[in-house]
């Protein structure tokens, strides 16, 4: 700080030594010089409490950061304490600062008094952030206390929680409003190095805090209501087997139905979808049109049922879908529906360790989820039984070690069900508005529709009754070439391997058989892109081959197109079309946007993109989810969630 503020003096002497005679300069420099002498003590030790207040301050947050919910009662101690030392040191520095009478003065001076404010301000902010950290680190205690002495399980702990945790986050919150209104009062213009790199630390802060803060109200809304604390509600739950990939997780494959009062769960029963599907088509002559493609490739002359009732790729639109099957088949109405699928299966027991199902005398673990479920879902386990039985007890083991968490799993759990709903391994659809609103703001609702600017989902549908999904390996190329009238010209490559042998190998043989029939996979591929998007051609490795489905749907163009792969062949497709209004073109500096959103169920992906600026044009700047890329023009990533990738483009001098 003292070197700060002997700069800013000198700095001031500097901009006004055109003005100034010899005499004045020599005035000013000797005042300057007399300044830093006297504030060299004082300054030194606030300089001292506001390193020791940061540091403190980064030991409790390191230590809330790395053990989160499974924090130890001691361990909350020792941050707890940190953080209380750091708002004491940052208040004793705060009021050094308001009080010494040569930083007031300073304060007055032209150019420099900014400075010497957004300095005070920055303490004040240091000590409310502090505060914050005391605040989390006791709403960490009331929750470790809970988990500790309270009995049951999780869901039904979640009022208490909530009811404990609440005045801890109003606090946090009253402490954000100040320091927004001390960041305001900083402003972004004129500061000096050391004080933009402390604003820069203060702005990231607060926005991973703003999130935090966000996130505890909209579950703070949304799970009481969502558990039956305002009345006993009942969910649809349907379980997809994405090893036959259909556009929203899979073909479903199971169904359950779960009631659930008070954070209880009253009622959870699962069966057979296939099996609902069968009796449903025995016990009535109803026939629903299937959309075309899926009657053409698959269904051929059956009806469409609720196996396969998720063509959309639109969850609230499959879910309801779902619904009207389930009720044509004797079901009842519902409050929700709940989409899972085998890889949701795998990312929990990741966590939860393995598990036994005695009936059947086998341990299932992530690695061997599929296989096992596969096996022992060919046939029923008793005669006459539910084909399905073992998913339903390897289901009760995973929900009961979920809604009962070991210590050291708390935190863990977390990621993976945050984790599960931002890669589209869990699905919710509400039919109250309030609720599905929040979910939306969650991002677990697994909706599409599109914004402003381009936009791109690939879905694939498995339409040939095989399991090859979980051999298949797929990669995605984009180039979008954009025009001096704003349209893009893109063109997406998609490689597809039937990958079979080496899964094969060393499994039994009749199983494979059972599972992949003879190795052809029958694909049908779509690609939803901007209303008016216009075709120019869809191609193979070795010619134009056409389109089979172009249409609109959820407010978007739909290209569609069949084909086959034999085990162990390569495929490529390439969809060649036209954006016409992809960018605006109004101004010198234009921006590009593009949606790329992920399938339910898909595995992720690798792609890769290239956007091809106009002539005269030079992309400046790229972000993908947030993160900065630089200038670049291709990028690379991973498609596990849904990505928005924004380009900025200017003109070449």
């Amino acid at each position: 700080m003292k070197t700060e503020l002997a700069s800013g003096v000198l700095s001031v002497a500097t901009r006004l030594r055109a003005r100034l005679h010899g005499r004045h300069l020599l005035l000013l420099a000797l005042l300057a010089l007399a300044i830093v002498g006297v504030e060299s003590y004082r300054a030194v030790g606030i300089v001292r409490e506001v390193d020791q207040a940061q540091e403190l301050v980064r030991s409790g947050q390191d230590l809330l950061e790395s053990k989160r919910l499974d924090a130890t009662e001691e361990e909350l101690v020792v941050a707890r304490e940190d953080f209380e030392a750091a708002e004491e040191k940052f208040a004793s520095a705060r009021s050094a600062l308001r009080k010494d009478p040569v930083v007031w003065a300073l304060g007055r001076l032209p150019i420099i008094g900014g400075q010497v404010r957004m300095v005070t301000n920055l303490a004040e902010i240091g000590q409310q952030a502090a505060g914050i950290g005391v605040e989390g680190v006791r709403a960490a205690e009331e929750f470790a206390e809970i988990r500790t002495q309270e009995e049951g399980t999780l869901p039904e702990m979640t009022m208490t929680i909530f009811e404990r945790t609440d005045p801890h986050f109003a606090a946090i919150e009253t402490r954000l409003a100040a320091v927004d209104i001390l960041r305001e009062e900083i402003g972004d213009g004129g500061l000096l190095p050391s004080v933009r790199s402390a604003v820069r630390e203060l702005d990231a802060g607060r926005e991973t805090l703003g999130d935090l803060v966000a996130t505890y109200r909209r579950a703070r809304a949304f799970v009481p209501e969502f558990l039956g604390f305002s009345g006993p509600k009942t969910y649809l739950i349907l379980a997809h087997n994405n090893a036959e990939l259909l556009p929203t997780g899979g073909l479903v494959s199971v169904i359950g139905t779960m009631r659930v009062e008070d954070g209880r769960i009253e009622d959870l029963d699962f069966e057979d979808a296939v099996e609902f599907s069968r009796r449903w088509r025995l016990s009535s002559d109803t026939y629903v049109e299937p959309p075309a493609p899926l009657k053409q490739y698959l269904l051929k002359d059956f009806t469409w049922n609720l196996d396969v009732s998720n063509w959309s790729p639109d969850f609230p639109t499959a879910a309801k879908e779902a619904q009207r099957f389930f009720e044509l088949g004797g079901g009842f109405p519902v409050d929700g529906v709940i989409g899972i699928n085998v890889s949701t299966l795998e990312r929990l027991l990741a966590v939860t360790g393995p598990v036994t199902v005695h009936e059947y005398g086998v341990t299932v673990t992530s690695e061997n989820a599929f296989d096992l479920t596969e096996e022992h879902t060919r046939v029923p386990f008793e005669p006459q039984g539910d084909r399905k039985e073992f998913v339903a007890l390897l289901a009760d083991e995973v929900l009961e070690r979920v809604l009962r968490p070991a210590p050291g799993m708390w935190s863990p759990l977390v990621d993976a069900i945050q984790d599960l709903g931002n890669e589209k391994n869990l699905l919710l659809f509400a039919h109250d508005p309030g609720q599905q609103e929040l979910i939306r703001e969650f991002g677990w609702d697994g909706e599409v529709n599109s914004s402003s600017g381009d936009f791109l989902m690939l879905v694939d549908a498995s339409v040939n009754s095989t399991k090859l999904n979980v051999v298949l390996e797929q990669t995605i190329d984009i180039e979008v070439r954009l025009s001096n009238a704003g349209s893009a010209r893109t063109v997406v490559t998609v490689d597809y391997i039937n990958n079979l042998a080496p899964w094969a190998e060393g499994r039994d043989p009749e199983l494979v058989r059972k599972l992949m029939l003879d190795g052809l996979y029958g694909g049908y591929l779509r690609l939803f892109v901007p209303e008016g998007s216009r075709i120019v051609s869809v191609r193979d490795e070795r010619r134009e081959i056409g389109l089979e489905e172009f249409g609109d749907e959820l407010g978007l163009t739909v290209f569609g197109r069949f084909f086959a792969l034999p085990r162990d062949t390569r495929q490529r497709l390439v969809f060649e079309y036209i954006v016409p209004a992809a960018v605006g073109t109004k101004s010198d500096t234009w921006h590009y946007k593009l949606e790329l959103l992920k399938q339910p169920g898909q595995q992720p992906l690798p792609v890769t993109l290239k956007v091809v600026p106009p002539e005269r044009m030079e992309i400046t700047s790229t972000v993908g989810n947030g993160n900065t890329f630089g200038a670049d023009s291709e990028l690379e990533f991973v498609l596990d969630r849904d990505w928005t990738l924004e380009f900025e483009l200017s003109r070449r001098s």
